[in-house]
């Protein structure tokens, strides 16, 4: 049906992989951006068809790669032998420190998905301090040229808080959006930010998909303003989609999408 948001095409009761367009043709997602980033990468190695790694160009928490089937680490002479006998939703990281898990290069995750065994390799590219929401540092996100999708995640609870307190890189958000940072967002502001090529667009490689997720979508009240979002993210062409749910419990179902 017809909505709202600059007239695009409101879908609801999605799965996750429909919502974000995935499905029919393998290759690299990376993922950036706040609210849900994780989540949303061990939810996609459990849903996408296919045999499915993992890997990151930035840390995450050591905790996190219990999550994943097998972790094989670039300090591993034969980590490619190991990631061919391991089975889908492996893990590949630099190495696991006592906190960290550190991420691969840049190249890595091309070098990963022109295996014969692996048809999809979701990359977590940035880090956001789990935060709901950011503006990318001048070294951030890392994402890896031959990324076909690219989708940034935000949590609608950046619109509950001035931006000092729910932002990572304050005062970058404030530089993107023209705000104070004792101000709190506005679905309008939101939107501008995670389609700004200078917020939640930086790094998209030429011809990627721009793909924007609005976590924490749980009410009707969250749903009308995900789609307010979705207006003003909508707004810069270069967008194609804009999905709203949650990535809590089961993540599979439950998604809306707006399409340019």
């Amino acid at each position: 049906m017809r909505t709202g948001a600059e007239g695009s095409e409101e879908r609801t009761d999605l799965a996750l992989i429909d919502a974000l367009g995935l499905g029919a043709s393998p290759g690299i997602v990376a993922i950036v951006g706040g609210g849900g980033k994780s989540s949303l990468l061990f939810a996609l190695a459990r849903l996408l068809p296919g045999r499915t790694v993992l890997t990151t160009t930035t840390k995450i928490f050591a905790s996190q790669t219990r999550l994943a089937s097998s972790v094989c680490t670039l300090d591993d002479p034969n980590w490619e032998q190991a990631l061919s006998r391991a089975s889908g939703g492996a893990l590949v990281v630099g190495e696991v420190e006592d906190r960290h898990a550190l991420g691969v290069p840049a190249h890595i995750p091309a070098r990963i998905f022109a295996r014969r065994d692996s048809d999809w390799v979701i990359v977590e590219a940035d880090g956001s301090r789990r935060l709901p929401v950011k503006a990318p540092a001048e070294h951030e996100p890392v994402v890896p040229p031959e990324t076909g999708t690219l989708v940034t995640v935000a949590g609608l609870d950046a619109l509950s808080a001035p931006i000092c307190q729910i932002a990572h890189r304050p005062e970058r958000v404030c530089a993107v959006t023209g705000m104070d940072e004792r101000a709190t967002l506005s679905p309008d502001a939101l939107g501008r930010l995670l389609a700004s090529e200078h917020g939640g667009g930086k790094g998209a490689p030429p011809g990627a998909r721009k793909v924007i997720l609005i976590n924490k979508v749980e009410s009707e009240g969250g749903f009308a303003l995900a789609r307010e979002v979705a207006r003003s993210a909508l707004a810069e062409t270069s967008v194609e989609r804009v999905v709203a749910g949650a990535l809590r419990g089961d993540p599979s179902s439950g998604w809306r999408a707006w399409l340019r």
